[in-house]
């Protein structure tokens, strides 16, 4: 298992259910999820030859990068060497590249926004002046919105900053300014399982952002979407032809779609992982499909589970603990009808005393909900007021940028 963070801890726990021995490997020792492995390695999951050669070293069966976009490239390199299930090294690492991936459905033929890589911030001033539309600067191969940047014709005297703060992200040092989609709606992501090269099972949810902040971090997904089975219908056609494009068969992939002004969709991310902030939890409690076990039972070569006979029912979201300003953390109080709400409260990252930063990327996140609610309008009243009225958390006055 790459990684030990607190959102892997469920898939960690789901997998030793499965009677499978768990081994888990990231740079954070205190990561909660190696407390309950079975053996843990303090190695990156981004250094593709120590992981490769510790796997080798350990005969291991299988190899995940449950809900994390930096060990997924890793996961294919270890798979493809060892023969175990995985899909092909060079495919994950197209399409952990945004920019190659653009390309691909360049090549192919499905809906993508205009874009182009961009190597300064010069660059980013003339695409943005020829085109004069919104864009977006991100760094090619960074997740969580970490290095994500708007730019227009009206802020174009920030583009160097711009650039700067993107490829700040990349580990590769590459940039790609992209169109701003004007999208119908709301954006859509989900977590797609792929079985000999078929989907054989989708959920979607409606994605909620930080609109007061700056618009870009998601903060809630929720369930079910509010668009219909007839447009994901259309998106998992699109997806089958990128993956066949790519020879992938195999694995769950977590995808963001936008509904485009003609009603196409235009898929804007696939992310060769779970959905994280425990994404698959609620769409267990929605659906009754297990995906972590499928999931987890597919890295090891074994049958997965049957996704016939799925139940669409209550409304549920994950909702990202956060903060509109930083400064030093005091305490957190939740409304009476919301405390009444929640399913699950994660543990806080921070106590009170920390130094915590506004909502920019989602690496500032002070913790998780699962919120079950009693109707779908309910559900969109709370999340579109951003739980103003149901979530207090108490800081001393800005003390940091």
């Amino acid at each position: 298992m790459l990684g030990g963070a607190d959102i892997q801890v469920n898939a960690i726990k789901a997998a030793q259910k499965l009677g499978y021995y768990v081994i888990t490997s990231d740079f954070k020792e205190e990561n909660p999820g190696h407390s309950i492995a079975d053996e843990t390695y303090n190695i990156s999951t981004t250094l593709l030859e120590e992981i490769y050669q510790l796997s080798k070293e350990l005969k291991i069966n299988g190899i995940s990068a449950y809900a994390s976009d930096p060990g997924a490239l890793t996961a294919a390199f270890v798979g493809e060497k060892l023969s175990i299930p995985s899909n092909p090294f060079y495919s994950i690492k197209l399409l952990s590249n945004k920019l190659s991936f653009r390309k691909t459905q360049e090549d192919i033929g499905v809906p993508f926004p205009l874009f182009l890589e961009v190597k300064n911030g010069d660059d980013i001033k003339r695409f943005v002046s020829k085109e004069r539309k919104k864009f977006i600067v991100k760094p090619v191969d960074s997740s969580g919105s970490k290095g994500v940047s708007i730019i227009g014709i009206n802020n174009l005297n920030e583009a160097e900053a711009i650039y700067r703060n993107a490829v700040s992200f990349s580990r590769i040092d590459q940039v790609i300014i992209e169109e701003y989609i004007q999208r119908k709606g709301f954006l859509m992501s989900g977590d797609v399982l792929m079985e000999n090269g078929k989907t054989v099972f989708h959920c979607f949810g409606d994605v909620h952002f930080n609109d007061s902040i700056n618009g870009l971090v998601p903060r809630s997904i929720s369930l079910p979407s509010s668009n219909s089975d007839l447009f994901f219908g259309q998106v998992s056609k699109d997806l089958n032809k990128i993956f066949a494009k790519l020879e992938i068969t195999m694995g769950t992939f977590n995808v963001d779609v936008i509904e485009c002004k003609d009603g196409r969709p235009m898929i804007i991310d696939i992310g060769a992982r779970n959905g994280g902030n425990m994404f698959n939890d609620i769409i267990h409690l929605h659906t009754g499909y297990d995906l972590i076990s499928a999931s987890l039972q597919q890295c090891m070569g074994d049958s997965i589970l049957s996704a016939d006979h799925l139940q669409k029912g209550t409304c549920y979201s994950h909702y990202v603990i956060h903060s509109k300003h930083s400064g030093l953390f005091e305490g957190i109080e939740f409304s009476n009808r919301l405390r009444k709400k929640i399913i699950y409260q994660s543990e806080l990252l921070v106590k009170p005393g920390d130094r915590i930063r506004k909502f920019i990327d989602s690496s500032c996140r002070i913790g998780l909900l699962l919120v079950r609610y009693d109707s779908f309008e309910e559900m969109h009243e709370l999340l579109g007021a951003d739980m103003k009225n149901d979530i207090f958390i108490y800081l001393k006055e800005d003390l940091i940028a």
